[in-house]
């Protein structure tokens, strides 16, 4: 796998800035506004695009590129200033909100069609349907798990501890923890934790994650209430107390780095595995404890708001081509080092690493290997203790991004 750089965001804004010096003076139709994750894209491709779409379509196409680092963020910017970007890249819960207020176009199955036979993951699909029954708005992107990503310099491969949510919440680790600021996946760890015993009885000690464990761990994905809200607050508050700070982007940086005193955190597998492939990666270990975690599922949204819907669908069939002519896909994923919707590129890229020809494991762990794949690929067994979140509707992600304030001011 290739290697690359981490630490973009400055090199993002310059980029922006100069895009927006530059597509200031284009005609709206030749310029497409594209607002994304940061480090969600070999920047190398913006370039290509616009190169493909011009031998495709016969146009000009010019591309601004902007970074957000939370769906609330990018939400924001949509659904109350209306900025007519022309692609946007939320996760699940958020592209359902998008979805049913109304704030998405339909994408043109002509120029990019997600039900082909063989275009998706296995599985997928059914993660989609709930919110995007007839797959009209969603084009899935990238997936993968939240789960505990820990320095093997400062605590064993393979540790007991980190097994388990209660690691985000021990004093053992006092002021050595990472908290992501996100209201969401904050929420849903601290529903897991506080009732670790209710799903240990109905998984028998999380050894059989049945169809009565997964409908209790969904619930927290799915449903809330002033109760819950309320008891989710009480225990972040707690967990406020033992944590070195939070971070969004910066702390996998930093611990890769060894600039902080945070050596464990919650971490999406996508922030894991880009910094696994540095120098210096190697030393991190990724777990989904026991009693559960989420499957998030992050994907492109046309807006309604935006200005060049024809190029919008014409760069999700660029992102996705990897062909004999194209390896545009396989390109992005070896830039991005984590799980991919586009079937054909995952099952290439299982093969190659499981081979393992150019030597990624080389040097590395026993454990490592192994480790990293089932963070890439989860198994089913990992899959089986997960659920995707849902939107809890305006009132109650209202009522919870308060209750982040409130935790994060007390």
């Amino acid at each position: 796998m290739k290697k690359k750089i981490i630490g973009l965001i400055m090199s993002a804004v310059m980029a922006t800035t100069a895009a927006m010096a530059f597509v200031g003076c284009s005609p709206r139709n030749e310029v497409l506004k594209i607002y994304n994750w940061g480090d969600y894209i070999d920047e190398s491709l913006i370039g290509k695009f616009e190169k493909w779409y011009k031998a495709e379509t016969g146009k000009n196409i010019s591309v601004q590129y902007d970074t957000f680092d939370t769906n609330e963020a990018m939400i924001m910017r949509i659904e109350v200033l209306k900025s007519d970007y022309d692609l946007v890249c939320p996760s699940d819960y958020m592209a359902e909100r998008m979805i049913k207020g109304g704030l998405a176009q339909k994408v043109d199955r002509s120029i990019i069609d997600i039900t082909q036979d063989g275009f998706l993951v296995d599985g997928l699909m059914d993660m989609i349907k709930p919110f995007d029954p007839n797959n009209a708005y969603f084009v899935p992107y990238c997936w993968g798990t939240l789960g505990i990503m820990y320095d093997t310099n400062h605590i064993k491969a393979g540790s007991e501890d980190m097994k388990s949510w209660s690691a985000m919440w021990s004093s053992k680790y006092n002021k050595h923890i990472l908290m992501k600021d996100s209201v969401r996946d904050a929420y849903s760890v601290a529903q897991i934790y506080l009732n670790t015993d209710k799903l240990s009885a109905l998984s028998d000690g999380f050894t059989d994650y049945n169809e009565a464990y997964r409908e209790e761990l969904v619930s927290y994905f799915t449903s809330t209430s002033k109760s819950l809200i309320k008891s989710a607050q009480n225990a972040l508050v707690k967990q406020k107390r033992l944590l070195y700070k939070y971070e969004v982007d910066d702390g996998k940086n930093d611990m890769l780095a060894g600039t902080t005193k945070g050596y464990l955190g919650t971490f999406w597998s996508c922030d894991v595995g880009l910094i696994m492939q540095e120098d210096g990666g190697e030393h991190f270990y990724y777990e989904v404890p026991k009693e559960g975690s989420n499957v998030w599922l992050d994907g492109w949204i046309i807006p309604k708001y935006a200005g060049n819907k024809t190029a919008a669908n014409y760069f999700l069939k660029f992102i996705n081509l990897y062909n004999d002519k194209y390896d545009f896909a396989m390109t992005n994923f070896d830039y991005m080092g984590t799980s991919m919707a586009n079937k054909a590129v995952m099952d290439d890229a299982k093969i190659a690493l499981e081979e393992d020809e150019d030597g990624f494991f080389d040097d590395k762990e026993d454990w490592f290997k192994d480790m990293y794949l089932e963070m890439m690929f989860p198994s089913q067994d990992v899959l089986a203790r997960c659920g995707v979140m849902r939107d809890f509707g305006k009132k109650w992600s209202t009522e919870l991004d308060s209750m982040w304030i409130d935790v994060k001011t007390l």
